[in-house]
């Protein structure tokens, strides 16, 4: 304080302060899809706000951005959420979060949960000289993911099983055999998540 006299002693100093706000959005959202399951890893934001992080938010939508939910909180940034539907489309973002409370939401990273196909339906052959024709239907469950393709087996001992073809169509006609032989086949359904058609089973 000051009068005429000049300035008075100070007060008691008090106690220490740290200006801060919110931090920054997270980055590197990468969504990851699995069998009813997606996997999200992301960035910290470069800019805490001046506050120490305390965690993360994890917001979903299931209505292409419209509306938003949280769907997970977290102290570091990855986290796995499960119990999802396969081929329903999710979308996610990130919040960090600091004393302040949460910060600015993250790019959007979308993906779709996905497994392998069931099985083809209906399979039916149609021998002819030393070639069969075989046709089946799609399966009903794709896996939550598009059929891109088909593998067709056979065997002649029911228990030895090798990949004739891959035919992208419900159809196929295996040549070269030989009559009086008999041979079995079975066919698998391809999708995004079988990555080696020649080990279907």
């Amino acid at each position: 304080a000051e009068n005429a006299a000049g300035t008075g002693a100070p007060a008691s100093a008090s106690s220490t302060v740290t200006p801060s706000a919110k931090a920054a959005s997270p980055t590197a959202v990468v969504a990851t899809p699995t069998n009813g399951a997606i996997a999200l890893t992301w960035s910290a934001p470069s800019d805490t706000g001046g506050s120490t992080l305390t965690g993360y938010v994890v917001e979903q939508s299931i209505d292409g951005g419209v509306t938003w939910t949280t769907a997970a909180t977290t102290a570091t940034p990855s986290t796995t959420l499960t119990g999802l539907t396969n081929g329903t489309t999710y979308s996610y973002r990130v919040r960090a979060n600091n004393s302040i409370g949460s910060g600015a939401a993250s790019t959007v990273a979308t993906t779709t949960p996905f497994t392998t196909p069931g099985a083809p339906r209906n399979v039916a052959s149609f021998v002819g000289d030393k070639e069969v024709l075989l046709t089946w239907s799609a399966p009903t469950n794709t896996g939550g993911s598009a059929i891109t393709g088909y593998v067709v087996q056979q065997s002649t001992n029911g228990t030895t099983w090798t990949t004739v073809d891959t035919p992208s169509v419900a159809s196929t006609t295996v040549t070269g055999l030989t009559n009086g032989t008999t041979y079995s086949y079975r066919v698998f359904a391809v999708n995004a998540a079988v990555t080696n058609v020649n080990n279907v089973a």
